[in-house]
């Protein structure tokens, strides 16, 4: 896997970890949208992509994860979507 991935991976580890909190009443969602606005930072930092393409990159892995989700908690599953919808707002 290239650095590029790698990172996007990190992020996304995260960026579930919040998730799976949140659907196990753990309050961490406020964490959620500076977490994913710092991962499109950090991603454009090391030179990944320029800002647009890093947020691309991020939703897709969201997108994915969305996808294959079978058993999960609704909860999971809305928190992903507000990650989702922080990207959607980001704007650099």
């Amino acid at each position: 896997m290239n650095t590029a991935g790698m990172l996007v991976e990190h992020y996304m580890l995260l960026i579930k970890n919040i998730a799976y909190l949140a659907a196990n009443g753990v309050q961490y969602l406020d964490r959620m949208e500076p977490l994913v606005l710092r991962a499109v930072d950090h991603l454009c930092v090391a030179h990944v992509a320029d800002a647009t393409t890093c947020k691309i990159l991020l939703s897709r892995a969201i997108e994915d994860e969305l996808s294959h989700l079978v058993s999960e908690s609704q909860v999971y599953a809305d928190s992903l979507r507000m990650a989702l919808n922080s990207l959607s707002g980001y704007s650099r």
